[in-house]
């Protein structure tokens, strides 16, 4: 039996491009580098990230914020409420997501297959993420009994006591698991601690720490090859 252990954002669907569109559309200028862009807004997204799960902080005041410090440390032309103004636009573009073709396909082989157990660890806020559950249809794959929110369960990653909540809900071996995700600290690092297997999505191009993912990838495609590969491996 196989665990198998999805984070949302940047994973089941990719933010990259609406993060961008968002900014573009308020500023009304093209992004010269979008990779530059996300990596500084992304950096960003890791302060107070605690605050944001525990609710202290509503996300579109966090995610206004992080627009407003990117924009001024690559001096591009904002004025005060245009972060606010471009969270907005992200959360209307995010109204469209959706799974790709291909990502469904492999969830249907592992929802169908009797040796793979499914489930979500996601960070972010408890009323934000479930929407996205919602939003991606994603109970049709996995229990709602396991998808593991951390703003739900006051733990945020990569704490593996966070894995052991997941181990316990599959009544899994640790070295039974693969976690899926794109963030090495938050995602790869808690399932490394943890004794998990992991597929690191690396879309950025992130220089490799010294502790290795079982699997690197770096687009969509080779994520659904690696995917694939494990519906066969179990």
């Amino acid at each position: 039996m196989t665990g198998i252990v999805f984070d949302i954002d940047d994973t089941l669907y990719v933010r990259q491009d609406m993060i961008v569109a968002a900014a573009e559309d308020v500023l009304g200028i093209k992004v010269s580098d979008p990779k530059e862009f996300i990596d500084i807004y992304y950096a960003k997204s890791d302060i107070n990230m605690d605050a944001l799960e525990s609710g202290r902080i509503k996300t579109r005041d966090i995610n206004g914020w992080r627009y407003e410090e990117t924009f001024r440390i690559l001096e591009l032309p904002f004025k005060a409420g245009d972060g606010v103004l471009t969270a907005d636009r992200y959360i209307e573009l995010q109204s469209h997501m959706a799974l790709s073709r291909d990502m469904k396909e492999v969830l249907d082989a592992f929802r169908n297959d009797p040796a793979i157990r499914l489930a979500v660890l996601t960070s972010g806020k408890s009323s934000h993420q479930w929407k996205k559950v919602e939003m991606l249809g994603l109970l049709n794959w996995f229990d709602k009994d396991n998808i593991i929110v951390t703003g739900d369960a006051g733990i945020s990653k990569p704490d593996v006591r966070l894995c052991r909540i997941i181990e316990e809900k599959l009544d899994l071996s640790p070295s039974d698991i693969w976690m899926i995700g794109d963030s090495y600290k938050h995602d790869i690092t808690g399932a490394v601690e943890s004794g998990w297997h992991s597929v690191w999505i690396n879309r950025r191009g992130i220089r490799s720490p010294d502790i290795k993912a079982d699997i690197e990838v770096a687009s969509d495609e080779e994520l659904i090859k690696a995917l694939k590969g494990l519906i066969k491996s179990c």
